[in-house]
């Protein structure tokens, strides 16, 4: 019976290690986090997510967060919204440190848009590059 439960217990462990990784562990994971930001409408979550050369102040976040909030808003209202999307093929480079994710977004008045997300490996998790 103890040996049934230490299992058990060791078992819930490497489960609770296991969820407690990285959601950014993939070119692919990291896409799907940004787009539900995207889909939600969590411009602060998108600007996080993101790469940029230099670490952004508090002020600069703010300034993308507002122009995230004021172009993606209108574009939005305008096609119904963000009904669904799929993740689609992943391009990594040799290198292993950039991937571009294919991926479709359906908007709520059913048009489509297929795109490219530039992903960058930093510190072992993969983020959306802002080309800044």
């Amino acid at each position: 019976m103890r040996k049934m439960i230490r299992l058990m217990a060791v078992a819930i462990a490497a489960v609770a290690i296991a969820a407690c990784g990285s959601k950014t562990s993939s070119p692919e994971a990291a896409a799907e986090a940004f787009l539900k930001s995207y889909q939600k409408g969590d411009y602060a979550a998108m600007v996080d997510q993101m790469y940029f050369k230099q670490q952004l102040t508090d002020e600069e976040k703010k300034e993308y967060v507002a122009i995230f909030e004021a172009k993606i808003t209108s574009e939005l209202d305008e096609k119904g919204g963000i009904a669904s999307y799929e993740i689609g093929e992943t391009e990594t480079a040799e290198d292993g440190q950039t991937a571009k994710v294919a991926y479709t977004i359906t908007y709520g008045n059913g048009s489509n848009q297929p795109q490219k997300m530039d992903l960058i490996l930093v510190d072992g998790e993969w983020r959306p590059s802002s080309g800044k």
